[in-house]
Formats: structure tokens, C-alpha cells, sequence
């Protein structure tokens, strides 16, 4: 048999020819002086005991077939496997293919475990077959028999001989099979052990260590080698190792800081290690190995830190925070004197009995119209920090996605007549009302068809579409797909990553207005985080861009 399977016995050698141990043999007669059977009785049951100490599951198999020969003669054999399907296949056998053999019996005996003894009359090359004797050895391997003589020849004492064998064969093919899957399971364990991004040192009751996982080997810039089998007093840094003395006993929450000193020479520490850093800080905490019975402890682990990562990963989120905050702040400040500002503008705009001249008037608009973008952009980046510091209320209502985005449409209606767009409206009839959160979904199309319309050239196309589509990853329900398809410049691929960034403005054109850069980013947000959809992009270069947006319809 060759391949892996669930009883781990692996390859097995077919068997060795007729003249080999499985050949035609005939045992000895079984003793009637009873102090002599007896003692052949217990010779034989340590020999069967023996079975275990085996070295390989070929050799047990080997001395298995030696003790038969001992018991009963026979003129064929086969040695079956039972697959977890219930399907049988030869591992070794020496017999004719043309013999019969009675699965459903081989089934009967495998789910009995019984040695059994059955009549068959089978006529091979001259001698006549008139019993088969069928020994399982567990829950997968049955060996058959098959002897010249009728069943009434096996004696009361060979099939004691033969329950034996079969019993003890049984338990050396489980424990063979628990044996691998313990060395296996010791494998995955530390193949998990050594993907832990963090570094790990296990320690026995004596000191010694057990075992050092990559990160620790590369946190402490000590090999292996250098350390496994070997009292951590002697092998880990000074400092190190009082530090852990200092923690053992504890129940692992506390977490010290260590600065490691560079080596003397700043050379490897052996194994192939990097050489240690000077001043390097790492974080440390001791746990108990789990207690045995008794109660006491079995060891201890010991977590290594390298926190210079770990800090600088805090200070960019400090940075990160400062950022929002300062962005928060300053949009604020400039809220107050711009409303003023778009106060007086319009004012001015429209009170003609002030005596405006007609070009300061020219001037005014101009105000009021940077004015109004700048609102745009405050309310815009306020909107992206309230989203991602999750300080934004999501409110969903019922709504007919195909009216409201034909509401947006009417919206756009002079801008593309100005510019000679054809709009073509491709929406499903079949969609109904869903889940929506109005007014942000309302800008998320409002955002997508806008840049439709700035980078599309006059006499382009824009085509607008929605259809119901499949669940979304992790979700039950159906989906709304909304695409947003142009005919304008189209993205670069090495662009395409950078478009939903903040204050992103890409593919300047003559033809495209000044944008804020940010109105992509804030329909991720939304689509995102407050629909649990997704939003993508495809597009070329000169052929247009097609934006989809897809959530959940409940």
C-alpha cells in the first residue's frame, strides 16, 4: 500500500514469493502433555506480546505471519485493508486472483472483531480448498486463510492462539496509528508555535530550554543551537535571565521592559543569528506551564517583545489621531468666518440699491462661489472624520433605489445638456424597495456621477445601471449592483490603487473643474462602513471608467 492514510501504516511490501515466510508451511502438532502445552501456551503469548516492540509496522507484520505458521497451516493468504468507505484492497497476499473472496463476510468479521472459521469448497490447480479462516487486527486490516482442512480440524487451543494474535496485532496497529497522529499533531503544534509573531521560549522544571521559536531566535539574536537543551542562566543575555527570575511566579500579566546591550564585538550569537542591536528594548512576561495533577509546575514560558516596532506603530497612530483632530479643529475655525463671508457675498449679490458696480459685482460672484467650495471641502473632510472615528449615525430607511437615483439624475440634467452628454438609464425593474441610508447614498451617486461628468469630453456617454445581484461574502440576502459607466479619459493602472486616497485628484484634464480630491474617499466610507458593501473601480486609459457600488438589500 503506498499513500498516507487515517491509520498511518504507510507503505507495506508486497509479499515476498512462495518460498518466503508466507509460504505453504506446515506447524508443528500441538503438544497433549499439558505442562508442555502450557508452557507453549505462555511462550507463545510473550512472543505475541513481543509484537509491540516492534520496530516498524513491516517488521510486526513479519513476525506476525512467523507465529500463524507456529499455529495453523494454510495454502493461501491474504492480508486486506478496509478503507474509511468501507472498500477493501489487498496489502500482501499470496493466492491465485481467480479465488473468490466474500466480501460481505469480510464485513461480518471486520465489524464482530471476531476470529471466525467458515466452510468454503473451492477447487485450485489440483487441491481442494474447504475452509477460510478470517483473523481482523482492528478497525482497517483483516487477514484470510485458506486451508485445505474442514473447520472441525481447527482445534479448541489454535483458536485461542489465533484471538491472541489477533488482539495483540489490533492494539501495535492502533498504537502505530495514535502514535502517528500524535507525532503529527506535535508537527502542527509547532508550525503554529513557530508562526506566532511573537517570540516564545518554553522551560522545563529544571531550567532547561525546550524549545525557542523563530521571532524569539530573531528578537534575542540567539540561535537555537546555542540555547535548546541548555539552563537559560548559562545561555540567554545576564540581564535576561535575572529578569525572568524576577518574574517567575507570576501569573503572566505583568509585562517588564528589558534594554538588551549589544554583544561584545556586535557578532552573531551563534546559530546564524543577526547580531543584536545596541540599546535594543524588548518586552518580557513569564507564564506557568499548565500544572500537572499534582498540582505543581511543569515549566514556564517566556514571551519576548521586540517594542520598537510596537511603539513606533503607536506613535503613528498618535500621529494619526493629531491629524484628525488638527483637521477637525481647523475646519471648524474656518466654518464660522466662511458663513459670514457667503453671507455677505449673496447679500451684496442681490442688493442692487446699494450701487454695486456692475464688474465689482463680477468680482462678488467669484467670491461666492470659492466660498461655496470651500464649504464643500470643510463638510467634506468633517464627514471623513466623523466616518472613520465611527462618530457618524447611520440612519437606514426604507427606499426605492431606482427613484432615488433618478432623483440625483434630474440634478445633472443642465450641466450634461451644456456639455452634450447622452445619458443612458439601464435600471432593473425587479430590484423594490431595500435598506438604504438616504441621504449618503444619495451622495455616493451624487459623487460618482459628478466625476462622470467632469471627465467625460463633450459628445461622451454616461450610462447608469443597477440590477439585483448575488449575496454579498458572509451575507444571505441579495445585493443592489449600481454601476456608474463613462466614455471620458479613464484611469492608468498604476493610478488605480490611489484613487479612493484622501484629497486624491487624478488625470487632470482642460476639461475637468478643480475638485476637492476627497469625495471618492467618503463613498468608500459610507458604502463600507455604513452599508457593509463594497465599492470598485474598472477602467483604461482613454476608453472611460465604470464605478460599482454593491450592498446588501436588506
Amino acid at each position: 500500500m503506498s499513500g498516507e492514510d487515517e491509520t498511518g501504516i504507510g507503505d507495506i511490501p508486497s509479499a515476498r514469493g512462495p518460498t518466503g515466510i508466507l509460504g505453504r508451511q506446515r506447524m508443528n502438532p500441538m503438544l497433549a502433555d499439558p505442562v508442555t502445552a502450557m508452557r507453549h501456551f505462555v511462550n507463545f503469548q510473550r512472543q505475541a506480546l513481543a509484537l509491540k516492540k516492534s520496530t516498524s509496522i513491516d517488521n510486526a507484520f513479519d513476525a506476525m505471519e512467523t507465529l500463524i505458521i507456529k499455529v495453523v497451516d494454510f495454502s493461501y493468504v491474504s492480508l486486506q485493508y478496509r478503507d474509511a468507505e468501507g472498500n477493501f484492497s489487498p496489502l500482501r497476499q499470496i493466492c491465485p486472483a481467480s479465488l473468490p473472496i466474500d466480501v460481505s463476510l469480510m464485513q461480518w468479521v471486520m465489524n464482530s472483531q471476531e476470529v471466525s472459521a467458515v466452510p468454503v469448497e473451492y477447487s485450485l490447480d489440483g487441491e481442494y480448498l474447504r475452509s477460510l479462516i478470517a483473523l481482523p487486527f482492528g478497525r482497517h486490516h483483516l487477514m484470510l486463510l485458506w486451508r485445505e482442512q474442514d473447520t472441525d480440524a481447527l482445534t479448541q487451543e489454535q483458536e485461542v492462539l489465533l484471538s491472541i494474535l489477533s488482539r495483540e496485532m489490533a492494539a501495535v496497529l492502533d498504537t502505530h496509528h495514535y502514535r502517528l497522529r500524535l507525532e503529527k499533531a506535535h508537527a502542527a503544534m509547532a508550525d503554529i508555535v513557530a508562526s506566532i509573531p511573537i517570540g516564545l521560549l518554553s522551560l522545563d522544571h529544571n531550567n532547561v530550554v525546550q524549545m525557542i521559536n523563530p521571532p524569539a531566535e530573531n528578537t534575542l539574536r540567539l540561535g537555537r543551537d546555542r540555547v535548546i537543551g541548555i539552563d537559560y542562566h548559562f545561555c540567554l543575555p545576564s540581564e535576561l535571565a535575572e529578569l525572568i527570575d524576577k518574574l517567575s511566579g507570576g501569573d503572566g500579566a505583568e509585562e517588564a521592559e528589558l534594554v538588551l546591550p549589544a554583544p561584545a564585538g556586535n557578532g552573531p550569537d551563534g546559530g546564524g543569528a543577526e547580531p543584536r542591536r545596541e540599546g535594543q528594548i524588548i518586552g518580557v512576561s513569564v507564564s506557568p506551564m499548565c500544572n500537572d495533577e499534582s498540582g505543581g509546575q511543569n515549566g514556564r514560558i517566556v514571551i519576548c517583545r521586540d517594542l520598537r516596532l510596537s511603539r513606533e506603530v503607536k506613535k503613528l497612530r498618535e500621529l494619526d489621531a493629531m491629524k484628525d483632530d488638527f483637521l477637525s479643529l481647523i475646519t471648524h475655525e474656518l466654518r464660522t468666518p466662511l458663513t459670514s463671508i457667503m453671507a455677505y457675498s449673496e447679500t451684496l449679490m442681490l442688493d442692487e440699491s446699494q450701487g454695486v458696480p456692475g464688474d465689482w459685482r463680477e468680482y462678488i460672484g467669484i467670491i461666492n462661489s470659492e466660498g461655496k467650495r470651500l464649504c464643500q471641502l470643510i463638510d467634506n473632510a468633517l464627514d471623513l472624520t466623523r466616518m472613520r472615528g465611527e462618530k457618524m449615525r447611520f440612519e437606514f430607511t426604507r427606499q426605492d433605489p431606482n427613484e432615488l437615483i433618478g432623483a440625483v439624475i434630474m440634478s445633472f440634467s443642465h450641466a450634461m445638456e451644456e456639455k452634450g452628454l447622452e445619458l443612458e438609464m439601464d435600471l432593473a425593474d425587479d430590484i423594490g424597495e431595500c435598506s438604504l441610508i438616504e441621504d449618503r447614498f444619495a451622495q455616493v451617486v451624487t459623487n460618482l456621477v459628478s466625476n462622470a461628468v467632469k471627465f467625460t469630453a463633450p459628445g461622451g456617454k454616461i450610462t447608469i445601471a443597477t440590477r439585483k445581484a448575488d449575496p454579498l461574502p458572509g451575507s444571505a440576502v441579495p445585493s443592489l449592483l449600481l454601476s456608474v459607466r463613462d466614455s471620458g479619459c479613464g484611469i492608468s493602472p498604476e493610478n488605480m490603487n490611489r484613487i479612493f486616497a484622501d484629497f486624491e485628484i487624478l488625470e487632470k484634464v482642460k476639461h475637468h473643474t478643480a475638485g476637492t480630491g476627497l469625495s471618492l474617499a467618503i463613498c468608500r466610507q459610507i458604502i463600507e462602513n455604513g452599508h457593509h458593501g463594497k465599492i470598485w473601480l474598472e477602467s483604461e486609459p482613454d476608453r472611460g471608467s465604470v464605478f460599482y457600488v454593491q450592498v446588501p438589500l436588506e
